[in-house]
């Protein structure tokens, strides 16, 4: 797949991408010291942050054009010394204070190859109060040449002393015939069925679409979701306990399997009134709504256990009686 490296190139959320390209165009009056892009997981932030980076290192005029040598670093496996790239350290759940040191450190030493340096931190929201008011005094007086770009999945557990020192663009999902038509683009090579199958998981979240096509677990992760969808409407007991016990020993990938039960009850729901997948308007002929919806709320019981941190092999155990239930209702 070829990546995203225009903001032409970039598909829906025309607001946010027009403030970003303006503010990064040469000669721009509108550029900000920092921007926070917010949204759900896939809606593009991150691709959509690079791209800003590049524009505002780049030394073309369509910006970022993509040829000159600086675009080359920022695209590039090594990246430019002038874009810093922070995110959670691997196995923390929160930003440590004393990387937040670091990124003041970063913040005062000029660009080296540039007129700007930019600054990208990553999963925002995983910042405590502690690493947000270490941020404060450099997001709110930076250096001239220093732009911060924040993304964020969810705008509401982030300290709100950061968004207020920021320019706030929400991204959303596309619609799924426009997630459709930029699939077909840049996955030439895919299979209709595979594409279709694609969209079925990620709708108009094409992060989500991509991470399917992309990752063979996520596949295999999926289609155990629509065996047990399938098992619920054939009445095939033995089947969804099979499936289940795939899941012993994952915390993870068991909530991650009840989204994506969650992902075809909802698209079996809608299938009855939109255009919908094959798979979609094949289960809905056979799932009882009432079904359907006592499903959800069998999944949303698993959830809050995930979150109690209830043992998992009692939850898969409560799980797989709840959906013998369902089953013999």
């Amino acid at each position: 797949m070829e990546s995203v490296t225009r903001f032409d190139g970039f598909a829906g959320n025309a607001h946010p991408v027009g403030v970003l390209r303006r503010a990064a165009s040469p000669g721009s009056r509108t550029l900000r010291a920092a921007y926070l892009l917010h949204g759900t997981a896939g809606t593009g932030k991150k691709t959509l942050a690079a791209v800003t980076a590049a524009a505002l290192v780049c030394r073309g005029e369509d910006r970022p054009c993509g040829e000159c040598p600086a675009c080359k670093k920022a695209f590039g496996s090594l990246g430019h010394p002038d874009i810093l790239v922070f995110r959670t350290p691997q196995g923390k759940t929160q930003f440590p204070v004393e990387l937040i040191r670091e990124i003041r450190r970063q913040a005062y030493i000029r660009p080296g190859e540039s007129d700007k340096k930019v600054i990208l931190i990553e999963n925002a929201e995983m910042m405590n109060t502690a690493s947000a008011n270490a941020l404060l005094k450099v997001l709110e007086e930076p250096p001239e040449y220093l732009v911060f770009i924040l993304t964020c999945d969810n705008l509401s557990a982030l300290p709100v002393t950061i968004p207020s020192r920021c320019i706030c663009l929400e991204l959303h999902e596309i619609s799924p015939r426009r997630a459709e038509q930029w699939l077909l683009r840049h996955f030439p090579e895919e299979t209709p069925e595979r594409l279709e199958q694609a969209l079925l998981y990620g709708g108009g979240n094409l992060g989500r679409c991509i991470r399917f096509l992309e990752d063979e677990t996520v596949r295999e992760m999926f289609e155990r979701a629509e065996n047990l969808c399938r098992n619920l409407c054939d009445g095939r007991e033995y089947d969804l306990l099979v499936t289940l016990a795939a899941l012993e020993g994952n915390r993870e990938q068991f909530g991650e399997f009840l989204s994506m039960v969650d992902r075809l009850i909802c698209e079996t729901a809608k299938a009855g009134f939109v255009p919908s997948s094959r798979e979609a308007a094949s289960l809905a002929a056979r799932l009882p709504p009432e079904r359907a919806v006592r499903v959800h709320q069998l999944g949303n019981e698993m959830r809050r256990g995930l979150r109690a941190n209830v043992s998992l092999s009692l939850l898969l155990a409560v799980y797989a009686s709840g959906l013998k239930r369902i089953i013999e209702s």
